[in-house]
C-alpha cells in the first residue's frame, strides 16, 4: 500500500513539476501571461494545462468555433446564391431586383454574368439593390479603432463585392505636377504632388471620396493601396455603376428592401458562389476575416432574419449549435463575430479544446487548416514546428494564440494564449512556437 501511495504522489509531483517547468518555459523566454491546455483527443483530462479557465479573448482563433459551426450546420455542399428578379409591365421590364445574399466571394465579374440579359436595356423604374438579408451594422462591436479602414477590416453587409476592398495605384508624372492616382471603385480623389522628397503619401477613405496626403517621389516606382471603403453602401452604389456603365444599363439605381416588389417579380437569373468545401480552407490557411464575419451573419439570419439587428444577437444562436453538434454548453463565453476581429469576444481556453477535441471527427475542418510553412498561410514563416502539426493562429495588438492539433500516432488537441507581451507578434510567435515543440516535437 505504501509504494502504491509512493507512486502516486511521485507522479502527481512529476506532473506539478513538468507543468512549472513549462510555466517558466514560457515566461523565462518572454515575460506575458500565458494560458495553455494540451491533452489527447479521446480524454477527458488534459496532459498538461495552465489558467485554462480565465475567458480570453481568442482573436483569430475564434475562426475555429465559427468554422466548426459551419461545417456542421451549412455544410460543404452550401452555396451563397446572388438572384436577378424582374418585375414587367405591358410586356416589358419595368424594375429589376438584384437581391443579395452575403456571399464575400462575390465579384464585378460575376455580376456583370448575372446581369448580362440586361444589357442595354433602358429601366423605366427602379435597379433595386436589395441588402436585407442581414439587418447587423457593418462593424461587429468594439473592434480597435486601428482596424477600421484596414484591408483585414472590411465592412460586413449581405451586399459584399470585390472583397469590399478599394485598390489604389499612385503614379508619379514630372516634378512638381500632379500624381496619376486611379481607383478600382470610381472614388473621387484629390491631387497630390510628385516631388523631389521620399514619398510619404497615405489614402484614407471619407464617406464618397478618397483624400490623399502627401507627395510622391519622381524616381518612385507606383504605388500600391488597399483599403476598406468607410461606408459600404457608397462603395457598393460606386461598383454597381460602374458594371452598369459598362453593359449599357440605364435606371434609377436604389438601395432597398424589395419584399414587397418582389412579389410580383420573376426570377431571371441566379449566381451561386463555389461551395463551402472549396472557401473554406484557404479562407481558414489566410485568416479572411471577410469570409468568416459573413458566415457568422449568414449562420445567424438563417435563424429569423427580421429578429436579428446587432451582431451580438447571434451569441445565443451559436452556443445553441454547439450544443446540438457537439454536445457542449459553452457558459460564459460570448461570441460577437466569426472572425475575432471583436474584443467583445470571449471564450475559456479549456472551451476551446474541448471544442477541438469534439471537432477532430470533423476530417474537412482538420484538414484544412495550416501546416507549418504552408504557402499563403498564417503559418507560412513558422515553419520549426513538426509538420504534424494542424493548427489556427489568432493574433491582435497584445494577444496571441495558436490552436490545433498534433496529428501524430496518438493525436493531440492544444491551446495556447498569450496575452500582454512586450515584443513584437514575431517574436511572440516564435515563443508560442517553440513551446510547442516542447511539449509535442
Amino acid at each position: 500500500m505504501k509504494s502504491k501511495l509512493a507512486i502516486y504522489f511521485t507522479a502527481v509531483l512529476f506532473l506539478v513539476g513538468c507543468t512549472t517547468n513549462r510555466q517558466d518555459f514560457l515566461y523565462n523566454q518572454k515575460p506575458a501571461f500565458y494560458t495553455y491546455i494540451i491533452g489527447d483527443i479521446d480524454s477527458t483530462n488534459s496532459t498538461t494545462e495552465h489558467e485554462a479557465n480565465v475567458f480570453i479573448t481568442p482573436a483569430s482563433c475564434q475562426k475555429i468555433v465559427t468554422a466548426l459551426v459551419t461545417y456542421k450546420f451549412l455544410g460543404s455542399d452550401y452555396c451563397y446564391q446572388t438572384k436577378l428578379w424582374a418585375v414587367k409591365k405591358n410586356g416589358k421590364i419595368h424594375d429589376v431586383i438584384v437581391e443579395f445574399c452575403g456571399d464575400p466571394t462575390l465579384s464585378s465579374n460575376d455580376l456583370l454574368k448575372l446581369l448580362e440579359q440586361l444589357e442595354g436595356l433602358h429601366i423605366n423604374g427602379k435597379i433595386v439593390l436589395d441588402n436585407s438579408a442581414f439587418q447587423t451594422p457593418p462593424q461587429s462591436p468594439n473592434r480597435m479603432i486601428d482596424d477600421i479602414g484596414t484591408k483585414y477590416a472590411q465592412p460586413v453587409s449581405a451586399m459584399n463585392l470585390d472583397e469590399n476592398l478599394v485598390s489604389i495605384k499612385v503614379v508619379p508624372t514630372t516634378l512638381f505636377k500632379p500624381a496619376i492616382i486611379t481607383n478600382n471603385a470610381g472614388y473621387l480623389i484629390n491631387e497630390i504632388t510628385t516631388g523631389i522628397e521620399k514619398s510619404t503619401t497615405k489614402i484614407v477613405c471619407e464617406g464618397e471620396k478618397l483624400i490623399a496626403e502627401g507627395t510622391v517621389n519622381v524616381s518612385s516606382a507606383p504605388l500600391e493601396f488597399t483599403i476598406s471603403p468607410a461606408n459600404i453602401d457608397d462603395f457598393i452604389l460606386n461598383k454597381v455603376r460602374q458594371i452598369l456603365k459598362t453593359k449599357k444599363i440605364r435606371g434609377k439605381l436604389v438601395i432597398e428592401n424589395s419584399k414587397e416588389l418582389k412579389k410580383n417579380a420573376k426570377l431571371l437569373a441566379t449566381h451561386k458562389s463555389q461551395p463551402l468545401g472549396v472557401i473554406l480552407p484557404p479562407a481558414l490557411q489566410s485568416s479572411d476575416n471577410l469570409v468568416f464575419d459573413s458566415l457568422y451573419l449568414t449562420i445567424i439570419h438563417s435563424q429569423n432574419t427580421d429578429t436579428i439587428k446587432k451582431w451580438e444577437d447571434g451569441d445565443k444562436i451559436i452556443k445553441s449549435l454547439i450544443k446540438q453538434h457537439f454536445g457542449l454548453t459553452m457558459e460564459k463565453a460570448l461570441f460577437v463575430d466569426g472572425s475575432g476581429l471583436s474584443r467583445y469576444n470571449r471564450v475559456q481556453p479549456r472551451q476551446l479544446f474541448e471544442l477541438l477535441q469534439k471537432g477532430f471527427i470533423v476530417k474537412e475542418f482538420v484538414n484544412a487548416l495550416s501546416f507549418p510553412g504552408q504557402p499563403k498561410s498564417t503559418l507560412a514563416k513558422r515553419s520549426s514546428m513538426p509538420a504534424y502539426i494542424k493548427a489556427k493562429t489568432g493574433s491582435m495588438s497584445g494577444i496571441n494564440g495558436l490552436c490545433g492539433y498534433a496529428c501524430g500516432k496518438q493525436p493531440k488537441a492544444f491551446v495556447i494564449i498569450s496575452n500582454s507581451f512586450a515584443p513584437t507578434i514575431a517574436e511572440s510567435s516564435l515563443v508560442l512556437d517553440n513551446f510547442i515543440n516542447h511539449c509535442l516535437g
